[in-house]
């Protein structure tokens, strides 16, 4: 890429993945870029902006709420162009920054951006095994079968509306991100039901980057179902799969303030706060 201001090409997707990996616990590739890229409803051309140094993409995410997403270290034009572009498209402007990136944050604070929350990182080691799961009564845990595929999707979006800014996804967009051959791994993707009734679920495979790390994607239980041992069970349940597949390490993403404890489960599972990422907000008129 040159230093001039761009929408970005296919050709550019590896450079970019570098941007968007730095100060990040785990490096993304180009086939991720590329996927977001491709997700329905992006105009790229409209959406996204590059040069040698940084990258940035807007993206609406309802109720007039737009994320920013930042690469690299952005220059004053590509921040102005950014928030212009974001600001058509909506008043609740969302960016971040992994807490290590200090020159990022100050710039989204000098910009009048302010800190709303933060997401944390957790890791945990799995060179010893854990302590195996214990399921609620009458609850069996299974993986995927041929036609869970909404299932998952009902059950993702069911028990994520209690959490921070929940996001309505259309079948097709939550398809495009958990149905592509990297992600979708059925072996690893476990159902949790009580008779016929689905009951909790998580979303798991290995890290597409990092074949030694398992990443728990989603982890959700069902209202009614909280507080009874089966989010943790599902979280052991993949950190044995994890395990016995030769992975040394889990990890996954959660709201510092989650509103269901997710947090706090982790926690008392072993895992850790590796990293943590600062999440922004400017609201305009």
């Amino acid at each position: 890429m040159s230093d001039v201001l761009r929408a970005p090409r296919e050709e550019d997707a590896r450079a970019i993945a570098g941007l968007l990996s730095k100060d990040s616990p785990e490096p993304i590739d180009a086939e991720a870029v590329l996927l977001s890229w491709t997700s329905p409803g992006v105009q790229l051309q409209h959406d996204a902006r590059a040069d040698e140094h940084s990258y940035a993409r807007v993206e609406s995410l309802g109720q007039k709420r737009v994320w920013i997403s930042l690469g690299g270290h952005p220059s004053v034009e590509l921040f102005d162009w950014v928030e212009a572009r974001a600001r058509e498209k909506g008043s609740r402007l969302l960016s971040g920054a992994w807490a290590s990136n200090a020159t990022l944050i100050r710039e989204l604070e000098r910009r009048d951006f302010r800190l709303v929350r933060t997401s944390n990182r957790m890791t945990i080691e799995l060179h010893e095994p854990r302590p195996d799961p214990v399921w609620p009564q009458g609850v069996e845990v299974r993986i995927f079968e041929p036609g869970d595929e909404r299932v998952f999707y009902e059950l993702h979006q069911e028990t994520f509306r209690d959490s921070w800014e929940p996001i309505e996804e259309s079948y097709d967009e939550w398809a495009h991100w958990h149905l592509q051959p990297r992600a979708f791994v059925p072996d690893l993707w476990f159902l949790g039901v009580a008779g016929a009734e689905p009951v909790g679920f998580a979303i798991c495979h290995s890290h597409p980057v990092d074949a030694e790390l398992g990443w728990v994607r989603i982890l959700g239980v069902r209202r009614e179902w909280r507080r009874r041992g089966l989010g943790r069970g599902l979280l052991l349940h993949a950190f044995a799969e994890f395990r016995r597949r030769g992975m040394k390490r889990a990890a996954l993403g959660v709201d510092a303030e989650s509103l269901t404890g997710a947090n706090r489960l982790y926690e008392q599972a072993g895992m850790y706060v590796a990293a943590r990422f600062a999440i922004y907000e400017k609201v305009v008129a």
